[in-house]
């Protein structure tokens, strides 16, 4: 009730002018309410058809660990539907969610964790997220105990999906984090079997394209 109050009575615009400013405290907290409203689909529509994303976007690179928090959750939320995934890449999202999810900041790392799984499903975005470094803190939360290396796990076997990625994910030691996957008691009947298929995949796809590089 709370949150359709805000909403039909235009706080929206009120919400937008705390985050465009220069008050770290305001900007947190513009982006902390946003992220709470967003959880009702209609004004989540809403907020985006506003075009408040590239916004969203520029000040996840800024400030304090707590704006960067809720800009995460924020694009966390925004990820679950695809519909939303052109308009986050477009105001450059991608590179704001690889960021996120490298810092070390557990938080962060769960809410990149989670956004990463559901681009990744999307197949236009497999290899620019590979490109920008997303392989990386995919594979060192695998290495973890945190609520992240689910989701991270996810991600990365849907970027294991795209041939183009092999090497990247080969490099950043992708094949050992998905062997020690397949093995965890703790991973479904499901994700081992994907994982064990995807490391043979890798390892004879990244091995061939390796030795077809010139020297």
């Amino acid at each position: 009730e709370t949150k359709e109050r805000v909403f039909k009575e235009n706080g929206l615009s009120s919400l937008f002018a705390l985050i465009k400013s220069e008050d770290d405290e305001s900007i947190h907290a513009g982006l902390y309410i946003l992220g709470t409203l967003a959880e009702d689909m209609e004004i989540r529509n809403a907020i985006v058809a506003m075009d408040c994303l590239r916004l969203v976007v520029g000040k996840s690179s800024l400030g304090s660990i707590e704006i960067k928090r809720a800009a995460a959750y924020f694009l966390s939320l925004l990820s679950e539907c695809p519909e939303y995934h052109d308009g986050i890449r477009t105001a450059g999202g991608l590179e704001s969610v690889v960021s996120l999810a490298s810092l070390v900041d557990e938080e962060c790392q769960d809410y990149g964790a989670f956004t990463l799984a559901f681009l990744a499903n999307n197949k236009s975005f497999q290899v620019p997220l590979a490109k920008l470094g997303g392989v990386r803190p995919l594979v060192s939360m695998m290495a973890t105990n945190s609520e992240s290396k689910h989701y991270a796990a996810l991600a990365l076997l849907k970027l294991a999906d795209n041939f183009e990625n092999h090497v990247t994910i080969a490099e950043e030691g992708g094949i050992n984090a998905l062997l020690k996957l397949g093995k965890s008691k703790i991973s479904s009947e499901k994700m081992q079997y994907k994982a064990a298929l995807t490391v043979g995949k890798l390892a004879k796809n990244a091995c061939s394209m390796k030795s077809t590089k010139p020297l």
